[in-house]
């Protein structure tokens, strides 16, 4: 089968899109012909970064006005590079991700002019801010509605997504596949705990607070940042926990200034993948007070497969992911009195909460061993009712 893949973001981009296509391409290249069309990280920025099975599109990117997020948007200059490369691969399938994205809309387009079988995974369900807008809303009735009409098939990564799905077009296909995880990593090295503490210098006796992913406000970041210089006025609870902020994002300025003057207070960048699970195994909770309707972000899957404690907010899909794992804790709002609340309660009874449970039979459904599978039943499925 030859698998056109269509997504914004690939490596070196960071970030949940960029991770799941990757890890797409990898698992379906051992059986099938692959090829991932994508945007450059800016104007002439990575075009030599392209390779036979990786053609990027010269793009541009929107100023962040009025809205932050608009700088994800990169808007492809030219359609006849996605054009050529469709003539010649000669795609079974063409799988885009993410309907926010111009480059989703061309390729939609373009598979319809063809006759190509079109699958669209989406990723999130707000893409301008962290609540509907009627800015969306327009999107949602005119652009999105038209993408699903276009759409042979769509993945919704969780039953939230799939209801917006339906919302606005009740007669498409619409597949729940769940976002993956690589369990083996995570959990053959469980045991190593103490050895990850060392080997990053975190000290074996903290009670580690893990944050990973972007610094930015609408993953409730800068209230995080407040929340735990709030807590480290506590000499006791300071001297208990350490925390560990892990990637980058615009607020990382406010973290140092605000957070380097502690001693249990540590920021680093982004870490590659194939150590990812070290820092995770290093630690004991992980929080994600995010504001963003979340779709599904990988790293609440990582730290249920390390059997963190997690504290999270309750937006989006959130609670749908969590709603089989135990050991977690639901922020009301993400706001700076709830991150202390929460988390005072949590390190002032840690002896209470801190065995660690790996709810195995719950987290094989997003193995992706199994995920890969249940992709390609769908993408047969959908070949199959084409001829």
């Amino acid at each position: 089968m030859r698998i056109l893949m269509v997504s914004p973001f690939y490596p070196p981009d960071f970030g949940g899109i960029s991770d799941h296509v990757t890890k797409l391409v990898t698992l379906l290249s051992k059986n099938h012909e692959v090829k991932v069309i994508t945007n450059t990280i800016r104007h002439g920025s990575n075009g030599s970064m392209s390779s036979p099975d990786i053609i990027r599109i010269p793009s541009i990117t929107p100023p962040p006005f009025p809205y932050q997020t608009l700088t994800s948007f990169r808007i492809p200059l030219k359609v006849k590079p996605l054009n050529k490369v469709i003539r010649e691969f000669q795609p079974d399938i063409i799988h885009a991700h993410g309907h926010h994205y111009p480059i989703t809309w061309i390729s939609a387009r373009i598979a319809k002019s063809k006759n190509i079988p079109f699958i669209m995974t989406l990723h999130g369900l707000y893409a301008l801010t962290s609540e509907p807008t009627f800015i969306e809303e327009f999107f949602n009735r005119t652009v999105f509605k038209q993408l699903l009409y276009m759409a042979d098939c769509v993945i919704a990564l969780t039953p939230t997504m799939a209801s917006y799905v339906r919302k606005y077009n009740n007669n498409v296909q619409c597949c729940i596949i769940p976002n993956g995880v690589d369990l083996d990593s995570f959990q053959n090295n469980l045991h190593k705990k103490l050895e990850y503490r060392k080997k990053y210098n975190l000290g074996e006796d903290k009670i580690i607070v893990l944050y990973r992913g972007r610094f930015v406000d609408v993953k409730g970041f800068l209230e995080l940042i407040y929340a735990i210089d709030a807590l480290n006025k506590d000499e006791k609870l300071k001297s208990k926990v350490l925390f560990l902020l892990v990637g980058d994002g615009p607020l990382r300025k406010e973290a140092v200034k605000k957070l380097t003057k502690y001693n249990n207070c540590r920021i680093m960048n982004w870490t590659s993948r194939a150590l990812l699970h070290e820092l995770y195994i290093a630690s004991d909770i992980f929080i994600l007070p995010s504001k963003w309707y979340e779709a599904f972000p990988l790293v609440i899957l990582e730290a249920m497969a390390t059997g963190l404690y997690i504290v999270s907010s309750k937006r989006g899909s959130l609670p749908d992911i969590l709603e089989g794992y135990e050991r977690k804790r639901y922020l009301v709002e993400p706001s700076v009195f709830e991150i202390v609340r929460i988390l005072t309660d949590i390190i002032t009874n840690w002896n209470k909460c801190e065995t660690r449970i790996i709810q195995n039979s719950y987290l094989k459904k997003f193995d992706w061993k199994n995920i890969i599978t249940k992709l390609q039943n769908v993408y047969q499925q959908i070949l199959s009712n084409k001829k």
